[in-house]
């Protein structure tokens, strides 16, 4: 049988996203389009591992942004940062889809 068409690029594919840890970590709530759960993080890892989780959880079909706070700041410009800077822990972090 032909093989199955590649999927779609993954800007997120090279993100480290480290196994959960059992307690501690930054803990992170994720709301929005196919996900709505909670996931602790190894505070060191980089914002970008939460755009990594959510593409691989939620599967959007499309592009994505992660918002947090109130004001809602996007969490993209932030890729690099560790998450233990990045002002998360115990935030609700909303997905919006882009395309």
């Amino acid at each position: 049988p032909p093989a199955p068409p590649p999927p779609p690029a993954d800007p997120w594919a090279d993100a480290v996203l480290s196994p959960e840890p059992a307690a501690g970590g930054v803990m992170v709530a994720f709301r929005g389009p196919g996900i709505q759960r909670k996931r602790r993080f190894v505070e060191t890892d980089a914002v970008a591992a939460l755009f990594k989780y959510v593409q691989a959880e939620a599967k959007p079909a499309g592009g994505f942004d992660l918002l947090c706070g109130f004001p809602p700041r996007q969490l993209a410009p932030m890729a690099s940062t560790p998450l233990k800077d990045a002002d998360v822990h115990g935030q609700a972090v909303q997905m919006k889809l882009t395309s």
